[in-house]
């Protein structure tokens, strides 16, 4: 193994082993800001954080009483999806998704549900220069609405209040609830304060997993998408955004509540945590401010899947939501991106289930990549056929930096190569790594893997149960390095580093992704035949090094 493969290796390794321990499971810390107050239009006023979490108790270990519901409900079915209607407040309060099952253990053979107890979908609060109204205390009247349309109707404080919504018909606009709330005479600067559930249920065999993945993504509307993990609110500390905000949603590893503003945009956010009491905070109160203008606010309610190519549909940086790698955010999401929609293409023009679909990916890139490397190799083989002469020259001109230089660079040009050719013949070998630091994250939080199975693998989202992959990979990677040594000059620590390699990162991947080990076996296969053929012409034509070694062989033999 050349020196330059080798440097390939380890830096690929320090990649892979520093991604799961640098960066958090796709969360941004916020900056808490010390003001308790949203701005809503020329006024401040008070954010109803006390009253969401009066109407919203975080902890039955705060005993503060839920308002008992009262009333009918209603239930309504989109497409893929049961949406249950409450006459207190007159708000959505649980969801169900029929396209997804549960996989929590005990419910598999039901429907995902997102809301979980006593907790709600939303709640709405009424805020007022002079009133702050919970509706989830105010019972109204189921009103007569069109067809695909549910709408509530009432009086508060001796205003006339509606609120209707357009329940999805098809399946574009599925899991998305359009909502339009109007209160008559409503004063200047009034607003309306909306509350996101305190958690989303989880639907996973893995609950803390799912619970580790729990944040509150918003989107400026000036900036790129921010998220804060509910790891980040261990804390009574209010965090305090100011807006415009385009939306607001929170969201676990694989599904999202979220609101956004149609008529106008947020003007600000809220967000209240928990002191945590088990492994993991579990509960936040998130609110956000929609001002009412002439007595009226529009605005979506989404409450399904993080489906890639749907939240790209819906636009505003949607898909965006888990805006994973911390800092590495701009060079990982972008890679991230197009392996999605080079996937999700395979998929549909192939029909094929996606563990072929990622076996057929992992042995295209190599392909694609087969000429550079084949270039770095090469280079790589004419490097150490200069060894020596550059050697000789450094040897020759030690006390004449200036004239050593110049040597070294005649060198190069008689050979057609530059200074930076060792670097470039690594370059080649690194293309690949930014496809596998996406998928690491892309496995982790896309929806589209989740419960795929493939062969012996019930969940390619999950890790092996017999860990044939992780060892599967390891062997390949071991056989690649180990093909790849044949006819190079002799290099004990190459060696010794064929075997240490593999077994490093068959152990660091013991627990990632079945689909990721798949990826990262088939592209190690895949590099074998091009290994092969360029140890075959190494040996046809071997360094000064390997080629004196084989002299004194033959000699001794003779």
């Amino acid at each position: 193994m050349n020196q330059r493969y080798l440097l390939a290796l380890v830096l690929t390794a320090i990649v892979i082993v520093i991604t799961p321990l640098v960066f958090s499971k796709g969360t941004r810390p916020t900056i808490p800001v010390d003001s308790a107050q949203l701005r809503v239009g020329n006024t401040q006023t008070s954010v109803v954080a006390e009253t969401a979490v009066q109407t919203a108790p975080l902890l039955e270990s705060q005993a503060i009483k839920t308002p008992v519901l009262v009333g009918d409900t209603l239930r309504a079915r989109s497409p893929r999806a049961q949406y249950l209607f409450s006459n207190a407040g007159g708000a959505p309060v649980a969801v169900t998704l029929d396209s997804y099952p549960s996989r929590r253990p005990g419910s598999q053979h039901k429907s995902a549900e997102l809301i979980a107890g006593d907790d709600r979908l939303v709640r709405y609060t009424l805020v007022t220069p002079r009133d702050t109204i919970a509706l989830d205390t105010v019972q109204l009247a189921r009103a007569e609405g069109g067809a695909g349309t549910v709408e509530y109707s009432g009086v508060v404080n001796g205003a006339p209040l509606r609120i209707s919504y357009a329940i999805p018909s098809t399946a574009k606009d599925d899991y998305l609830l359009h909502v339009n709330v109007s209160l008559g005479g409503a004063p200047e600067n009034s607003s309306l304060h909306i509350q996101l559930a305190k958690q989303l249920f989880s639907n996973e065999p893995d609950t803390s997993d799912d619970l580790g993945h729990l944040a509150i993504s918003y989107r400026p509307a000036r900036g790129s998408v921010e998220s804060v993990g509910y790891s980040k609110l261990d804390t009574v500390e209010r965090r305090v955004e100011q807006g415009p905000l385009n939306w607001v949603g929170i969201r676990n590893k694989y599904f999202l509540i979220a609101v956004r503003g149609t008529s106008s945009p947020f003007s600000g956010l809220s967000i209240l945590g928990v002191p945590k009491t088990g492994r993991a905070v579990s509960h936040a109160a998130t609110v956000v401010a929609l001002p009412l203008k002439g007595g009226t606010a529009t605005f979506d309610i989404y409450s399904g899947p993080q489906d890639f190519e749907r939240l790209q549909q819906l636009g505003g940086d949607l898909d965006q939501v888990n805006p994973y790698a911390g800092w590495f955010h701009g060079v990982v999401q972008p890679v991230a991106a197009v392996v999605m929609r080079v996937l999700l293409w395979m998929k549909r023009s192939t029909h094929l289930n996606y563990g072929w679909v990622l076996v057929l990916f992992g042995v295209a890139i190599r392909l694609l990549l087969w000429p550079l490397n084949q270039s770095a190799m090469r280079t790589s083989m004419k490097m150490q056929r200069l060894q020596p002469s550059l050697q000789a020259l450094q040897k020759k001109h030690s006390d004449d930096p200036q004239k050593q230089q110049e040597a070294i660079m005649k060198l190069y040009k008689e050979h057609d190569m530059s200074p930076l050719s060792p670097l470039m013949g690594c370059l080649p070998m690194l293309l690949p790594m930014p496809v596998l630091f996406a998928l690491y994250f892309v496995f982790n939080n896309t929806i589209e893997f989740r419960g795929v199975s493939f062969l012996w693998l019930p969940d390619i989202s999950l890790r092996d149960p017999y860990f044939i992959t992780p060892l599967l990979m390891g062997a390949s990677m071991y056989l690649m390095s180990w093909i790849g040594m044949r006819n190079a000059p002799p290099n004990p620590q190459a060696k010794m580093m064929s075997y240490m390699m593999p077994v490093m990162l068959t152990a660091l991947f013991f627990n990632f992704a079945s689909g990721l080990n798949l990826y990262y076996a088939v592209q190690n296969l895949a590099a074998i035949p091009q290994q092969w053929l360029l140890a075959q012409e190494r040996g046809k034509n071997p360094p000064p090094e390997t080629a004196t070694v084989s002299s004194g062989r033959r000699k001794r033999t003779a």
